[in-house]
């Protein structure tokens, strides 16, 4: 029996400029892609630059 995998889907939606340029400051402030931002913030999870 196979086991199940955890298949992701890609895709595209169209987002305001100034919830783009919020990304993209965080993308500078946490060194982390945007790809990965978007999906932490889908699932729930807060960003926040530690102090």
């Amino acid at each position: 029996m196979k086991k199940k995998s955890n298949p992701k889907r890609q895709i595209c939606f169209t987002i305001d400029e100034d919830y783009a340029n919020e990304l993209e400051s965080l993308k500078e402030e946490t060194g982390l892609p945007l790809s990965k931002i978007i999906e932490l913030r889908v699932k729930g999870y807060e960003i926040k630059k530690r102090k």
